[in-house]
């Protein structure tokens, strides 16, 4: 971890699975935005439903009945927009659009559902489920991101707290995102929670920064966990648990590819 610049989100991100049965005719949506109907015409989640023969809904597969593309746009992109409501069930589907539009005008895609699995779970972990791209602390805590261990300074008045998908957080890492981005975040940190692909772009510069992109395309969750918050999620340290529930994040997103069981082991 590059000192203070992920921002751990406390709180259990995962959703127990329902066994609800609620029978949908055709052409009715089901009565929760986080459930799939099953080739039986029933309302549930979990796998009886999201997953084989799943027909609309946040299907584990992206299909949703026919088209073959699971709301795909037509780019190619592995993060289809009903893989993208499977990985985000617990907010809105204005806002879950709202951050898909986000990504798409960053320009990033992965290379593989592997790698797609991976950053997505890590968002997901790091965001609350993307209900948020700044802390929930914000701005009170963001005198506690003043300090400096480079040659650059904040700016007067100006807050350096957790914003975009990755909770960019402290002065020499707007800095430095900005450089690399082109856009000057030092005086202007406000940008990453205003503009939806900018904060998309500060977590690109982070996992590109990071060298993430060769062990997530490989499936290796534990090396990148321990790249964004090694010191204290790994080998047993003080923030464990949290790294449990970022490892139920990513099982569970890996089933929204139909990828199955991790085939390596996603603990560090």
């Amino acid at each position: 971890m590059i000192v203070g610049l992920i921002h751990i989100i406390q709180g259990d991100s995962i959703k127990q699975e329902r066994n609800t049965l609620n029978y949908v005719k055709p052409r009715m949506a089901c009565p929760s935005s986080d459930m799939c109907v099953s080739q039986w015409g029933y309302c549930g989640t979990g796998d009886p439903y999201c997953g084989t023969g799943c027909t609309a809904g946040p299907c584990y597969s992206g299909n949703t009945g026919g088209n073959g593309n699971g709301g795909n746009t037509g780019d190619g992109s592995i993060i289809t927009e009903k893989i993208f409501a499977c990985a985000f069930y617990t907010i809105d589907a204005g806002t879950r659009l709202s951050r898909l539009n986000g990504l798409r005008n960053s320009g990033w895609k992965p290379s593989n559902k592997e790698e797609a699995v991976v950053f997505l779970a890590h968002v997901f972990h790091e965001t609350d489920g993307l209900k948020t791209i700044k802390e929930y602390c914000a701005p009170g805590c963001g005198s506690h991101y003043a300090g400096s261990w480079c040659s650059i300074q904040g700016v007067p008045g100006k807050l350096y707290y957790g914003r975009g998908w990755f909770q960019v957080s402290w002065p020499c890492n707007y800095h430095a995102a900005g450089q690399a981005l082109g856009i000057d975040l030092l005086n202007n940190p406000d940008l990453v929670e205003q503009q939806q692909d900018l904060a998309v772009k500060t977590a690109i510069w982070f996992y590109n920064a990071n060298n993430m992109a060769g062990p997530a395309k490989q499936g290796d969750f534990a090396a990148t966990t321990r790249i964004i918050n090694g010191a204290l999620e790994c080998n047993g340290g003080p923030g464990f648990s949290n790294q449990m529930t970022r490892v139920s994040t990513y099982r569970r997103i890996r089933q929204c590819f139909d990828l199955g069981e991790p085939h390596k082991n996603p603990v560090c």
